[in-house]
Parts: C-alpha cells; structure tokens; sequence
C-alpha cells in the first residue's frame, strides 16, 4: 500500500481509551485526533493512534501537522466503516517527529492551499484578447 499523508491544523485531541487484550491480557490504548484539512471548505478527517505510535502530547491543538497513515475497512452488522490509523506525525518542513515539548506556536505551509484572489487585480481577465491564436 501506498504512504497516505495529509496536512492540515490540529483541530482537536480526543479523550484516551486503554484496556487490557481478552485474547492475550496485553495493555493497550487508542486515542483519536481530529485533522482540519484546508480549502475552499475545509474538511474534517477523524485519524487513530493505537498504542502510543504517535506521542500526541507533543502536538498542540492549532498547530498545523503533516500525518502519514494508513486505512482499514471493516463490516459490522451489514454496514461499512473506515479507519484511518496515524503511525506518524511531523510539523511540515521539519522532516522529523518532535522530541520535546513544543512552546505551542505554529507554522503553516504555505503551499498547503493557496490564497483564494482577493481583489481586482489578482482576478484573471475576461475577454477574448488574452488568447494566444
């Protein structure tokens, strides 16, 4: 499978779940994050972390991330359901995963989505002397 990343603003951090395995009575836990994906109208992608893949609390809500992932797709009682699984995040131009705490500011990219024109003279021309035959 192809390396899935997207890049967007920390939206939110949800509330950790842990338990203990039935099957071999290992420790686990899964935390989910909501990525706030820019454009036009922007999107909402809800990602998991299973067992600590990612250290969250490295990452402050607001802060623009960029997170690789995987999908999973799973039937239950005759409907469908995906799950996107973050095995790593990073702040974008970094190239690395942070190894402290982060004094909170953020850095978005700015060629994650371009500025929509604002006025005049950012607007492409109408007509018909523009064309180049």
């Amino acid at each position: 499978m192809a390396v899935l990343e997207a890049e967007g603003k920390l939206f939110k951090v949800l509330e950790r779940r842990s338990g203990t395995s039935q099957s071999n009575g290992n420790p686990w836990s899964s935390q989910d994050f909501v990525l706030e994906i820019p454009g036009q109208y922007p999107a909402y992608a809800v990602f998991n972390v299973f067992n600590d893949r990612v250290q969250l609390n490295q990452f402050k809500e607001g802060e623009y991330v960029k997170v690789s992932f995987d999908f999973r797709g799973h039937e239950y009682q005759g409907r469908w359901f995906n799950q996107l699984n973050a095995w790593k995040m990073e702040r974008p131009g970094t190239g690395e995963t942070p190894q402290g705490p982060t004094n909170g500011q953020t850095t978005p990219d700015p060629q994650a989505a371009p500025a929509p024109p604002t006025g005049p003279a950012e607007q492409p021309q109408q007509g018909g002397d523009d064309l180049p035959f």
